[in-house]
């Protein structure tokens, strides 16, 4: 007898993994439910069993990519660089988590969902909303003290940090493709021109 545990939580894996590749694609609009029940092969009765309604997908997605950086093995090196100042370069590869075809497949819906200009809400903002709160959570360390203390460094750190670092992921193979470097050349670059813009602010 299958364990039906086990069963409905690999159909739901392949629910999200199917979701995220047709709103990546198609777009969130553009893609039904109908859609993506022909694509995991199952009924559309199935994927109301696991989630609400297409929305529920969508937030289910974005979630649990923005909750790998609470992992412990990412956490605890963010945090000690946020103490000390020390293992920027080890926290920056760590981030590296997000350069999964997943993750980039939802980052890339995020932007799409973000750029809507009638949507109530601007998932890039929740993101960043959300990583504030985390940040507020490692109690008055430099970089928190310096991102908190003035409204004018939340919208440098944003425009000039969180962006060109989630769109990195979108589009590092073609740039690595079209200028002819390694994905490995590409992210040591990018990272040494953060750390030279940001690092003589905050230490």
């Amino acid at each position: 007898m299958k364990n039906k545990g086990i069963e409905r939580t690999d159909t739901r894996e392949r629910i999200l993994e199917a979701s995220a590749k047709l709103f990546a694609e198609k777009g969130y609009s553009a893609t039904g439910i109908d859609e993506i029940a022909r694509n995991v092969g199952i009924t559309k009765s199935v994927i109301y069993y696991h989630f609400k309604n297409k929305e529920d997908i969508l937030q289910t997605l974005i979630a649990e990519a923005f909750a790998q950086i609470r992992q412990p093995e990412i956490n605890e090196p963010h945090k000690r660089f946020h103490e000390t100042g020390e293992q920027f370069q080890e926290v920056m590869d760590l981030i590296q988590f997000m350069n999964t075809e997943r993750n980039r497949q939802i980052i890339k819906i995020i932007f799409m969902e973000s750029m809507k200009e009638k949507s109530k809400s601007v998932p890039l903002f929740e993101i960043w909303d959300q990583s504030l709160a985390l940040h507020r959570n490692f109690g008055g360390h430099p970089v928190d003290e310096w991102l908190n203390n003035d409204p004018r460094r939340k919208v440098e750190t944003f425009f000039l940090f969180v962006l060109p670092l989630l769109t990195f992921f979108i589009f590092r193979d073609r740039w690595c493709d079209h200028y002819k470097l390694s994905p490995e050349e590409a992210w040591n670059a990018l990272c040494a021109g953060l750390m030279d813009y940001f690092y003589p602010k905050l230490f």
